[in-house]
């Protein structure tokens, strides 16, 4: 006996079946953090202020940090990192959950901004920013590695589409190595959702 699939909305439209053997139907697809936006009100833009950094051999500056605190797993969508020098790359490194250094215990708060502005959800961890004085990160596995200021402007996007996962407690960090005695212009921001 055939099924028969019609629409629900009592038009008495049946769903098509090719010779093939596939279904006739046409779709909408979109990112899942605009998804998110769009109907949960769970997906945040986490940003740092204009940061200056003058470089010191061997010394990385921690330019951000983000902590999951909720029960919902942290997606990360991109992370961009604008800086610009006259001639000489700055190092980027992303770290995996680094749980020490004077980036996460000074506690400088990033601007977040929920990307829905309907939404009354509010941001459910912890993102902090650095401020140019050598914060430090410590601990925590390198996840990333790039070179970034040839020019007076550069910038690095880092699309993860959700990829990097952040459980309740895991957390993420940025840090920039500039040229020895090298003055640098850096801010950087990532895209977070949550489900």
């Amino acid at each position: 006996m055939a099924t028969t699939i019609e629409d629900g909305t009592g038009s008495g439209y049946a769903l098509a079946i090719n010779r093939r053997g596939r279904l006739l139907a046409a779709a909408t697809t979109e990112e899942r953090a605009v998804f998110n936006s769009a109907n949960d009100g769970q997906t945040y833009m986490i940003l740092t202020d204009y940061l200056t950094v003058t470089g010191v051999t061997s010394q990385e500056d921690g330019i951000l940090y983000i902590k999951n605190t909720s029960d919902l797993k942290m997606y990360i969508h991109h992370i961009k990192v604008w800086c610009g020098t006259s001639g000489q790359f700055t190092k980027i490194k992303v770290y995996r959950n680094p749980t020490t250094g004077t980036l996460i215990t000074s506690t400088i708060d990033a601007d977040i901004t929920n990307m829905n502005y309907g939404s009354a959800n509010a941001f459910e961890g912890l993102a902090y920013q650095g401020d140019g004085t050598n914060l430090t990160v410590t601990n925590g596995s390198v996840m990333g590695r790039h070179y970034l200021g040839v020019g007076m402007q550069q910038s690095l996007m880092q699309m993860f589409m959700g990829s990097v996962v952040l459980e309740k407690g895991s957390s993420i960090a940025i840090t920039a190595e500039a040229p020895n005695g090298v003055t640098v212009n850096i801010t950087c921001e990532i895209m977070v959702y949550f489900e």
